[in-house]
C-alpha cells in the first residue's frame, strides 16, 4: 500500500480534473492528547499547532480555482497528527472535488467549515462528492455550506422509482465510521442525496440545514443504510425527496424536532429493493413539524422483495400543515411486480395534528403475503383543507381511512370514520 508521502507526490503530478482525492494513512486509531470538544471554536485561535488551514496548502477561495490538492494535502496532515487535529476551511468560496477523506487516522479529527465548498459540474468516477470512510471519531462542524450545484444535472436525472438506476453523486457520504458528530453545516442543491450514512455507528446530527427546490429529483435529505445508534435533532430539511429515509439494516434511530418540507416526508424505506436486505428495527420519529410535503409519515417497501422485517417503528407528536398522504404504509412501492415480503409489525402513529389535503387521512396498504401486524393509530386529528370535489374518501364521506391486509387498532380522538 502506498505511503502518505507517495500519495502526495502522486497527487501533485496528477491532472486536477481527473483527480480522486483518496488518502490512505497507515496506523492504528488511538485517541491521544487533549479533547477538542472541550474547546469549541479552536480553529479561531491563530497559530494553534493542531489546526491545519487549507489555504496554507494552496487553496484559493475565489470560487473558480480548483483547490482539490489543498484539501488532500491538508487531510494528510490532520489524519497523521498524533493528537486531535482540525482541518479548517476558512471563509471564502472553494471549488473542490471529488474528495475522499480516508483513514484510519492516528487521533480524533475535526473538519470545520466556515466558508462555502462548491462542487464541480462533472468528473465523478464514484457516486459521491465528499466521502468520509474508515475513519473513526470524526467531527464535521459549521457554520459553512456544501453547495452541490445540482441545478446543473437535475434535468438529466430520469431515475424516478426505477429499480436500477445510477444516481448523480451524493454530496456527503459517511461509510464505515464509528462515532460521528455533524453539526451546524448547510447543504444546498445536492445533485442527488444530500447526506448518506452507510455502515455507521454512534452518529449524532444536530442543527443542520438542508435545502433544495421541491421539484429537484432524488435529493433525499438524510438517507440511512445499515446505520446503528443514530440521533438526528433540531434540524431543517426542505428538499425534493424524502426529508429523512431510513433504509435497510438500520436500527436504533431517533429523529426529534426536525422540520420537514417541502419534500416527500419522513420515511422508513424504501425496503426490499435489493436481495437479502437486513432487518430494520427501533425507528422513532418524535416532535417533528411537516409543511407542504407530498407524503407525511410513511413506511414503504417494494413488491417482489426478499423476506425481511421492519419492527418497532413509532411516529409520535407530529404537527402537519397542508400535508398530502399524512399517514401511509405502502407495500407496493416502485415499479416491480409481486407481493412484498417485508414483514411490518409493531407500528405506532400517535398524536398527529394539523391539516391535510388528502381525503383518506390514513392509508394502510400492506402485503397479502405478509400482512402488517400490531399497527396502532391513536389520536389523529387532521382538518381537511383540500378540494372537496371529486371522488369521496374510502369511507364514502369527505374524509376517511383505508386498510388492506393489516391488523390495525384505532384509538383516542380521530378526525375520520373508521374503515369498514
Amino acid at each position: 500500500m502506498a505511503s502518505a508521502r507517495s500519495l502526495v507526490a502522486k497527487a501533485n503530478n496528477t491532472n486536477v480534473g481527473s483527480l480522486i482525492l483518496m488518502t490512505l494513512v497507515l496506523g492504528s486509531c488511538v485517541a491521544n492528547g487533549e479533547d477538542l470538544d472541550a474547546r469549541r471554536g479552536l480553529a479561531a485561535v491563530a497559530g494553534n499547532p493542531t489546526v491545519f488551514d487549507i489555504t496554507k496548502n494552496g487553496a484559493v477561495g475565489n470560487g473558480a480555482t480548483d483547490s482539490s490538492k489543498a484539501f488532500l494535502n491538508t487531510w494528510l496532515q490532520v489524519c497523521a497528527s498524533p493528537v486531535p487535529a482540525t482541518l479548517l476551511v476558512p471563509k471564502g468560496d472553494f471549488l473542490a472535488g471529488p474528495v475522499i477523506f480516508a483513514g484510519p487516522c492516528k487521533s480524533k479529527v475535526t473538519v470545520e467549515v466556515q466558508g462555502t465548498i462548491i462542487a464541480p459540474p462533472s468528473g465523478y468516477p464514484t457516486p459521491e462528492w465528499f466521502l468520509f470512510e474508515h475513519v473513526d471519531n470524526v467531527v464535521l462542524t459549521g457554520p459553512g455550506t456544501f453547495h452541490g450545484k445540482g441545478e446543473a444535472v437535475w434535468k438529466a436525472d430520469g431515475c424516478g422509482q426505477k429499480a436500477n438506476c445510477n444516481l448523480p453523486p451524493t454530496s456527503l457520504k459517511f461509510r464505515n465510521i464509528l462515532n460521528l458528530d455533524i453539526s451546524g453545516i448547510s447543504s444546498v442543491n445536492a445533485k442527488a442525496f444530500h447526506m448518506f450514512l452507510v455502515k455507521t455507528k454512534n452518529v449524532n446530527v444536530q442543527n443542520i440545514k438542508i435545502t433544495a427546490p421541491a421539484e429537484s429529483p432524488n435529493t433525499d435529505g438524510i438517507h440511512l443504510s445499515n446505520a446503528v445508534n443514530v440521533h438526528i435533532v433540531d434540524s431543517l430539511i426542505a428538499t425534493g425527496d424524502d426529508c429523512i429515509s431510513v433504509g435497510r439494516g438500520s436500527t436504533n434511530v431517533t429523529v426529534e424536532r426536525v422540520t420537514c418540507g417541502p419534500g416527500h416526508g419522513l420515511s422508513v424505506g424504501s425496503l426490499g429493493k435489493y436481495p437479502n436486505e437486513e432487518n430494520v428495527a427501533g425507528i422513532h420519529f418524535k416532535n417533528c413539524i411537516m409543511k407542504d410535503t407530498d407524503n407525511g409519515l410513511r413506511i414503504k417497501s417494494w413488491g417482489g422483495s426478499s423476506p425481511s422485517t421492519a419492527v418497532d417503528i413509532t411516529f409520535e407528536d407530529i404537527t402537519m400543515t397542508n400535508v398530502k398522504n399524512p399517514i401511509i404504509i405502502d407495500q407496493n412501492y416502485g415499479s416491480r411486480g409481486g407481493d412484498s415480503k417485508v414483514a411490518i409489525s409493531n407500528v405506532l402513529f400517535k398524536n398527529v395534528r394539523g391539516t391535510t389535503i388528502t381525503k383518506d387521512e390514513v392509508q394502510i396498504m400492506c402485503s397479502k403475503s405478509v400482512p402488517c401486524k400490531g399497527v396502532s393509530v391513536v389520536d389523529v386529528e387532521l382538518n381537511f383543507v383540500g378540494d372537496k370535489g371529486g371522488h369521496p374518501s374510502a369511507s364514502g364521506g369527505l374524509v376517511g381511512a383505508l386498510c388492506d391486509n393489516a391488523n390495525v387498532i384505532f384509538g383516542g380522538k380521530l378526525s375520520f370514520p373508521l374503515p369498514k
